[in-house]
This record gives C-alpha cells, structure tokens and sequence, in this order.
C-alpha cells in the first residue's frame, strides 16, 4: 500500500545533466540507460573506496570499476573514477570497527550513503554544474499534495532499498534520481539484455564490499584487535558456558558457531558487553522485545505516528507508534519482534513514505 496523498515526483521532462554513480552492477548501468532513453545528459562515475585486486568482484573492487568503464563505452557516454578512499577509511571503515568493538552491529551501506554517496559525491558532481546525481537504488521519490517529496520504497518489494537511505534530507532529495525505482529485478536484467549490456547476468553483490570473502572481523582485527580477544561465554545468570573468538565476531540473533554443547534448549545471543568482553547468550524469549530507542535520528514524520517498522534489511516492516521527542526516535511495536542489535537502523513508514528511522541504542 502506498503512503497517503502521494504521488510519484514528476518525471525531469526538460534534458538534465545527470552523472550516474555506477557500481559496474546491472543496476546502475540500466539506470544509465533509462536516463538517456529519456532524453538527459549523462555522465557516468565510480567512486573508487577500498584498494582490491583482479579477484574481487565487490562494488568497490577494480573489476567493478572496469565493468562500469564497458557499460560507458557501450552506452557512448564519459566515465571518471573518483578517489575516495581516504574519506571511505574514515567515515565508513573505522566507525564500522569502532562499532563492532563496541559491541554493536553497524551497517555500513547506511553509513557509506550518508556520509559519502549522497554528500561528498553529491558535491562533486554539483560542482560539475550537474543537476542530479542519480543512483541504482532500488527506492522512489514521491511528491505529496503540498508539494513536500518523500522517499518511498521501490516497486520491487524483494529488492526495495530504501532501508538504507532514510537518511536523505529534504535538500538531498531535491537532487537525486533512482531511474530503476519504479522496475522490478527481472524487468532490469531484461533491459540489460536487450542493450546487450555484459553486466545483464551479473550476480548482485551479497557481501560487505570491503569485506574480502564477508570475513568483516579480518577488517575489525587490523584496526581494533582488543575487539578479537576471546573471552566468556556466559548465560543471562552470569555462569561461564564456553569460549568466543572475540565480540566482533558475534551479533544479537546469532545461534551458530557459539561452540556451546551440552544445554538442554538452543541458545542465541541476547547481548554483547563489550567493557567485559564477554557474550551473553539466552532462549529465544530473550530476544523478543516490544520497544526499541533510537539516537541519531533523521525524521520528517509528525511527533507519534501510526506506522509499519523494521529493525533491519529486508525486515517486512510490522504495525507500529512511532514516537519522536528530543532527537530521539521511540518505536514501539504491536507484537513482539526478534533479532534487534543495537548499531543498526530502525526505520518507520506511512505505507511506502519513509517517515524516518534512526541508529538503535537499546532494546526493551
């Protein structure tokens, strides 16, 4: 169901200079492809973020730098590779470690979005006279009757994306287009074949792309190593049960790999507490929570709100109020959910409208 009074934002009828930010995926080379089949100008460019060699197929690697080159040449259009990798190290990588020794589950496709994709690249290519700069999300820009443009989930349900930029602000979205927001996945790998694109099979990226092989603790290790010391595995009464790897190594949810044999019930982790370095582990009942607070919140919902919610990527958003008070964001659900880390992000909806979300803190 769609948000109320909303309509999908006019398409740009005018030719604009878009610069595409393409990953070498089939996501964005189509949306390279749309634009141009509407009329604009467009430019394509890869931010270059973690060094990686021929074998790494991420989007940050340099195959997927060259596979965004062929997709330029194939559609005639320039492509520049921009170098971010210090600003990729320092707002993205370091908090991702920083979190993890902290106890806390970060994603870092929100942090990269909104930190650098849809600020330090968006500035670049502002400074290039261009007027939007355009992504391969899956997600939509809705206008409501007052004019007022909200960030709406994309029509494909199974890829929608907008999780990961309820971040954008009013002024960010005035200048971002999403060309495949309103596709669905085979419909855009179908384009891509009729173009005859090379990418139209590409697998899309599952991993942290700076992640080599998903091993994220390697990454927490080189920059945070205390965060890799093992320590106690203990349950909710304190009793020591076993032995981690190191907290980085662990999040909240987790069963597998706990290395503890012998109990009567399955155990999951219901909490990480970093000061003692321990894992605290418990039945399923003790990840069943009713409330989640969140801090670092970006918000353009009213002060309560009737909403859908979701505790992580590719959650099916559940009934919920949503309660916003001095910079903080009070999410409290109808029934209760599972699996809530705190470092993640919740995030509220009016049907497709994204209201808003924030980072979790804490869990009740």
């Amino acid at each position: 169901m769609r948000g109320n009074n909303l309509r999908q934002r006019e398409p740009v009828r005018e030719m604009a200079r878009v610069w595409m930010a393409m990953s070498g995926g089939v996501d964005s080379s189509v949306g390279a492809a749309v634009l141009l089949e509407q009329g604009h100008e467009v430019t394509g460019v890869t931010m270059q973020l973690w060094p990686s060699d021929e074998s790494e197929s991420g989007c940050c690697s340099v195959s997927a730098v060259r596979d965004a080159k062929r997709v330029c040449d194939k559609l005639d259009i320039p492509h520049y590779t921009l170098n971010f990798r210090e600003q990729f190290e320092a707002e993205v990588v370091s908090p991702f470690a920083d979190e993890y020794a902290a106890g806390r589950t970060p994603n870092p496709c929100v942090l990269c979005n909104d930190r650098l994709k849809f600020s330090d690249l968006l500035a670049r290519v502002s400074a290039q006279d261009a007027d939007f700069l355009a992504t391969g999300h899956y997600a939509r820009i809705e206008r409501d009757p007052a004019g007022k443009q909200w960030l709406a989930r994309g029509v494909d349900a199974t890829k929608d994306q907008s999780y990961f930029l309820y971040r954008l602000t009013d002024a960010q979205l005035e200048r971002v287009l999403f060309p495949v927001g309103e596709m669905r996945k085979e419909d855009v790998r179908a384009f891509a074949e009729r173009l005859g694109l090379a990418v139209a099979d590409k697998p899309d990226s599952q991993e942290i792309c700076f992640a080599a092989d998903g091993d994220h603790a390697a990454v927490v290790e080189a920059r945070r190593p205390e965060a890799l010391r093992a320590g106690a595995i203990v349950d909710e009464e304190g009793d020591v049960l076993g032995t981690h790897e190191g907290i980085a190594r662990y999040t909240i949810g987790q069963r597998r790999g706990l290395g503890i044999g012998g109990v009567a019930e399955p155990l999951y982790v219901v909490r990480i507490e970093a000061a003692e370095n321990r894992v605290v582990v418990g039945p399923v009942e003790s990840l069943r929570v009713s409330e989640v607070e969140a801090a670092s919140v970006v918000w353009r919902g009213p002060h309560e709100a009737r909403v859908t919610a979701a505790v992580r990527y590719r959650m099916t958003p559940v009934p919920a109020i949503a309660r916003f008070a001095h910079g903080r964001l009070t999410v409290t659900f109808d029934e209760a959910v599972s699996g809530v880390a705190p470092g993640q992000s919740v995030v509220c909806y009016d049907g497709d409208r994204v209201l808003g979300g924030g980072l979790t803190e804490c869990a009740s």
